[in-house]
């Protein structure tokens, strides 16, 4: 029964196998999570003005202004993340001009928000 010959017992052996999967793995995994948790706690870090801003936006500006980052549809109202980035971005003083008196079709909020409310709301939009 016993063919006289001994194995060598080598500690994980089998897991030498594995190891490249696993070594990715171990890598990936953390990166992936960090990945998922900052964008499900963005909107979660915001604070103070900007946090005021968004419930503004929520109230106010969604109805029309809902379009995603990086959708540059020319149907609708223009997308507004990212209007204080990149080469066409808005000065803070167009913005509130824009907020304040409105831009056809656009309405005017400067009777609707306060001057602080305009600020929080700008703040807010300079996160997007």
């Amino acid at each position: 029964m016993f063919s006289g010959k001994t194995r060598e017992f080598v500690p994980f052996a089998s897991l030498r196998r594995l190891s490249a999967p696993l070594a990715i793995a171990l890598i990936a995994l953390p990166v992936l999570a960090a990945c998922f948790v900052s964008s499900a706690t963005a909107a979660d870090t915001l604070t103070g003005r900007a946090k005021q801003g968004q419930a503004i936006f929520q109230q106010r500006c969604v109805s029309c202004h809902n379009k995603q980052p990086g959708d540059t549809s020319p149907f609708g109202p223009p997308n507004l993340n990212g209007i204080f980035k990149g080469p066409s971005r808005l000065t803070t003083k167009q913005a509130v001009d824009i907020i304040e008196k409105g831009k056809s079709p656009m309405p005017a909020f400067g009777t609707v928000l306060t001057h602080s409310d305009v600020d929080d709301l700008i703040a807010y939009l300079r996160t997007r």
